[in-house]
Order: C-alpha cells, then sequence, then structure tokens
C-alpha cells in the first residue's frame, strides 16, 4: 500500500463493445497508470456481445496478465457489463472507467478519497471542467441531469463518465438496481445518496478521441423512459418502507 493512499487496493472496471482499434493501446494506457500508484488492484474487462475482434483481443491481455479479468456477455448492454464488472471485483474501492474516457489524475484522487465520501465522481458540469465533447453531447447531458434533479431531487451534478464507489455501498445496494442499459450507474448512485450518504465531485477534463459508440437520437427516448419507470420503482419503495 502506498503510504499516501486511503485504500490497500483497488479495482477498475471497463466495458468494452467493439473497441479492436483501441483497445490494446488504451488498457497498455490503463495498466501504466496503475502500476504508478503503487497500490495493489485488478482490471475487470466487462466484454458487451462484440462483433469484430475484441473479445479475442481482451483474452490476450487476460492470458498475459495476471492483473487483468476478463468477462464475456453475449449481447450488448452496456450498463448489465457494467454491473457484471462491479459483481465481480473483490477490492475496497470500485472505479468506472471507459475504454476511450480514463485518466492518472482521477485515480489517485479516488486513492486519496476522505472517509466521508461514499465515493467520486468527475463531474463534467462543475466550473473547472474541460468538456471537449460535441455540442449535442453537452447538450444532452445538461438536459438528463435536469431530469435528474426534478424527478429525484438529486445533488450531484453527473453520474456519467468517470467514478468510484467504495465496494461496501456497491455491495449494500447493487442487487436493488433494476436499470441497465444507460442507467445502471445513475441509478446505484442515487440509491446510495438516497439513503444519506455523500459523494464528492472533482471537474472532468474530457476529449473525444473518436465518435460516440451509441446513437444519441436512439438514447434520449430510452433514457426518459427509463428514468420515469425507475421513479416510479422508487416510489412503490417508498409506499412499502411507511407501510413496514
Amino acid at each position: 500500500m502506498d503510504s499516501n493512499s486511503s485504500f490497500n487496493n483497488f479495482s477498475i472496471v471497463i466495458p468494452i463493445y467493439n473497441e479492436e482499434d483501441i483497445l490494446a493501446e488504451s488498457i497498455n494506457n490503463i495498466l501504466s497508470i496503475c502500476e504508478r500508484t503503487s497500490v495493489d488492484y485488478e482490471i475487470i474487462i466487462s466484454e458487451n456481445g462484440s462483433t469484430d475482434n475484441t473479445k479475442n483481443l481482451a483474452r490476450e491481455f487476460e492470458q498475459s496478465n495476471s492483473k487483468v479479468v476478463l468477462i464475456e456477455n453475449d449481447h450488448p448492454n452496456y450498463g448489465e457489463a457494467l454491473k457484471r464488472g462491479f459483481l465481480k471485483c473483490k477490492n475496497e474501492i470500485i472505479i468506472s472507467f471507459d475504454i476511450d474516457y480514463y485518466s492518472e489524475s482521477f485515480l489517485r484522487e479516488c486513492l486519496l478519497l476522505e472517509e466521508k465520501y461514499a465515493g467520486l465522481i468527475a463531474s463534467k458540469r462543475l466550473k473547472n471542467s474541460e468538456d471537449g465533447r460535441r455540442l449535442i453531447r453537452k447538450f444532452a447531458t445538461n438536459f438528463f441531469v435536469y431530469i435528474l434533479k426534478i424527478l429525484f431531487k438529486t445533488n450531484l451534478s453527473d453520474t456519467h463518465g468517470m467514478k468510484a464507489v467504495r465496494k461496501s455501498f456497491v455491495n449494500d445496494h447493487i442487487n436493488l438496481v433494476i436499470s441497465t442499459q444507460d442507467l445502471f450507474d445513475t441509478e446505484l448512485l442515487l440509491r446510495i445518496e438516497k439513503t444519506g450518504n455523500e459523494f464528492k465531485e472533482v471537474p472532468a477534463k474530457i476529449n473525444e478521441i473518436r465518435p460516440s459508440v451509441s446513437v444519441i437520437y436512439k438514447r434520449i427516448p430510452r433514457t426518459l423512459k427509463s428514468l420515469f419507470k425507475l421513479k416510479i420503482a422508487f416510489y412503490k419503495e417508498s409506499l412499502k418502507t411507511k407501510n413496514l
């Protein structure tokens, strides 16, 4: 354990889908920044029904590096891949990276997380954030958070992108999460926050290294439908709690 770290170890979860063009470079980069922390770690690659050579490349990493664990899924579902990865983790804090969005500075901030926080979020909407995405994606993020605040009264300014959650909180809440696809991580954070816990937010720095793999106009109606479904689920759960 590094004397500057709050944790003895950490896990990184990376969902992947059709990433053959950037997989090797990104995984090697992430391995390098993990090694520089001098803290024990594991990297969980959660393969997500790829149709190209992604799965074979990921298997090669698992076979050649004891720090890498591969989970294979037979159909594309980002949230399900993320959930399966979180459930596989064994270390004290779980960090979510995307294959095209990861950061050594964020990783180091995770390892210094104060005891009072359940986790750390890299928010694209903070004052000092540097968001290099296209305007339409920035608008979609702002609209999504606006709806979140209306429906769930959350204090979070962002729920997508890089984040870290203490494994103890994941264990307490993950089996209650009903959302997959786009909302698994959002629902997990909301559930943890609902029980009186606080997340620390830090500015995000993001530049698109390739076009988004998801089509935004298809995601918006699907996400809105899922948000309202989640709102109803929370309402029903609150009624059951009142009746206990």
